[in-house]
């Protein structure tokens, strides 16, 4: 049995099932570390106490601060496969299926029965639409009546936290005192505030104003506005947006349709698609119909940041684009993987077509090049879950996959200089080391077959751990390291891959450093502060990282390296669907000329989305 080490001071009580200690000194309490208990007695505990002895205070400590949670596990990382809490109850019939909503501000996912204090609270919640009864239900894979499947259930929670409107979801089963063999569903959700807007004021003559809304009227769709103004351009007023449907009749197929209207740019798409949200779906598919005009700035013939050449490019396309998979299980002895794995088919068939273009030749602008391409994979995906949380969120739960994927892609090209082949693979495999922490590691090698030579192709290999977390009393810490190495294999001449600011360094924008082969270390450490007011959480992060960029015809260590190292901070507050505001200082020992060394950035930080090994749409990786 593995033990865990408790450091009390002064005046807290542990309570220990029906035990209640109290401790007058400083104390070192050994215990199991299955041992479930409450503390009283932490610091906001106890401002807690001082506060609410005045009207006032309390309302204003009710607007400051949430107590954290009363009952949490001695290892601080809550780390659990996500089918375990339902394995007991396998084979059972579902009874009732009771929903429990709760609104944005002032709840709490541990205690439902718990309303909002203070103004503010109140105010924000009863000008935010709560998710409606139906949306919920609408996200469901099960049915009173249907058998318990503990991997169906755990699959539901995810999917459920998953729904940008949704900031934690759970699920607990309860059999029933009068016929075990039935077991009533309760499902707990918790909403976030889904309005959300941001103002980018450039100067006196011109601006940017986003307007999103992730919940419209609780029905779960979704719209994003973009109104710019700038009196400068030739057109002054802009208007882009995009508007979602993400579960049409409990089908999990998702519409979308973008719109812009923009000095550089005239864009219209719709797209439905389905993915394999679950090996419960048999098919996935989708459909995008796109028809853009736009114009954008090229670099050529670049000697440093000062010097360098600039054509303005304007294009007009139509780009049509069809695929459809089918997952067939593969009959493994293991129950359980045989339900989490899956062999996946696919076919692709994108059509682009060009009527306004640079000059063309079966050497030159080949991007603009008239085409069809028809491509199909083979696969097997295995993908399961682990519940944590303070990897890339600030307290919700977060689920971790693990699992790996194997994906073989062949096609055949159309092109109006030429046809060709297209050959592929990729393989990836994510989980935990003991108690190191997470890996995941990936490679895929692909290239375009011309007259038997080998064109516009690939190498890649993709490495990124975070480790287990680090509890120092009420600071917890997170080690991140991510590796990347890119070879671009007979490249067309305008694309490269470069290691500029969020594609490589943070912060470091130089123009010059950009090639077809590149070596990429970020290395960061994450202290998730105790520190926490109106719901906004403080993590304190350092950072390091290398990169090297060459243009693939010598080896790329010997090339000199760019880096940067800095500190900086998040506040993010996961009851709102802004992005973390970061504050970020860097420092550049070898920038390029013409490039300061120094950066102080604030910006928004959307985080990290896992890869899941799962297989889609099949396609060419983008090279960037």
């Amino acid at each position: 049995m593995k033990y865990d080490t408790l450091q009390l001071s002064k005046n807290t009580t542990i309570i220990l099932k029906d035990a209640r200690l109290t401790f007058d000194k400083d104390t070192t309490l050994i215990l199991p570390d299955t041992v479930f208990y409450k503390v009283n007695g932490n610091f906001y505990q106890r401002l807690h106490g001082k506060w609410s002895q005045r009207k006032l205070t309390k309302e204003l400590f009710n607007l400051l601060f949430s107590l954290p949670s009363d009952d949490f596990k001695i290892d601080s990382t809550q780390l659990v496969k996500s089918e375990n809490p339902f394995k007991d109850y396998n084979g059972k019939i579902i009874g009732e299926i009771k929903l429990i909503k709760l609104k944005a501000l002032g709840t709490r996912m541990d205690k439902p029965e718990e309303r909002p204090k203070s103004f503010v609270q109140k105010t924000g919640n009863t000008i935010n639409f709560n998710t409606r009864e139906r949306v919920i239900l609408n996200n469901l894979l099960f049915s009173s009546g249907d058998i318990v499947d503990p991997l169906v259930i755990s699959d539901n929670e995810r999917i459920l936290r998953e729904l940008p409107y949704i900031k934690d979801a759970r699920i607990y089963l309860s059999p029933r005192a009068d016929n075990p063999n039935i077991v009533d569903v309760e499902i707990i959700t918790k909403d976030v505030l889904a309005l959300s807007f941001d103002i980018e004021a450039r100067d006196f003559d011109s601006g940017i104003l986003r307007v999103n809304h992730k919940n419209i009227f609780g029905s779960g769709h979704e719209i994003d506005n973009r109104f710019a103004v700038d009196n400068s351009s030739d057109q002054k007023f802009s208007y882009q947006a995009r508007y979602k449907v993400p579960n049409i009749k409990r089908s999990f197929i998702s519409f979308e349709a973008n719109y812009a209207n923009t000095v550089n740019k005239d864009f219209s798409n719709i797209k439905l698609s389905r993915e394999f949200i679950s090996p419960k779906i048999k098919f996935a598919g989708g459909i995008e119909i796109t028809n853009q005009r736009l114009r954008f700035r090229e670099l050529s013939n670049i000697i440093s940041d000062d010097e360098y050449d600039i054509q303005t490019i304007n294009e007009r396309y139509d780009y049509q684009d069809f695929w459809l998979a089918r997952a067939f299980p593969l009959n493994l002895k293991d129950p359980i993987l045989n339900d989490r794995t899956r062999l996946i088919l696919s076919g692709r068939v994108s059509n682009i077509k060009f009527s306004l273009r640079p000059e063309v030749d079966i050497d030159l602008n080949q991007q603009f090049h008239n085409r069809t391409l028809s491509i199909t994979s083979i696969g097997i995906s295995q993908r399961r879950y682990f519940k944590d949380q303070l990897i890339f969120g600030y307290g919700r739960t977060e689920d971790i996959p693990y699992g790996y994927q194997i994906e073989l892609l062949g096609g055949y090209e159309w092109a109006e200089f030429g046809n060709r082949y297209f050959l592929g693979g990729k393989a990836g495999r994510g989980g935990y080391i003991g108690n190191l922490g997470y890996l995941l590691g990936g490679f895929s090698l692909e290239s375009f077959l011309k007259n038997k030579i080998f064109e516009q192709g690939v190498f890649k290999v993709d490495f990124r751990f975070f480790s287990s977390l680090i509890d120092l009393n009420q600071w917890k810490f997170r080690q991140f390291i991510n590796f990347n190495y890119t070879f671009g294999i007979d490249r067309f001449p305008n694309e490269y891959i470069d290691i500029r600011d969020k594609n490589g360094i943070r912060g470091l924008g130089s123009n010059t450093l950009r090639g077809t082969q590149r070596f990429l270390l970020n290395i960061e450490t994450v202290s998730f502060t105790p520190f926490e007011a109106a719901d906004f959480k403080l993590a304190i992060f350092g950072f390091y990282d290398l990169g090297m960029v060459n243009d693939g015809k010598r080896h790329i260590f010997r090339e000199k390296a760019q880096s940067g190292i800095g500190v900086g901070f998040r506040i993010r507050n996961d009851n709102l669907t802004f992005k973390a505001i970061e504050i970020r200082l860097a420092y550049y020992p070898d920038a390029p000329i013409g490039i300061p060394m120094t950066d102080l950035d604030l910006s928004g930080n959307s985080g990290f989305n896992f890869s899941d090994f799962l297989i889609t749409r099949p396609s060419p990786s983008i090279f960037r």
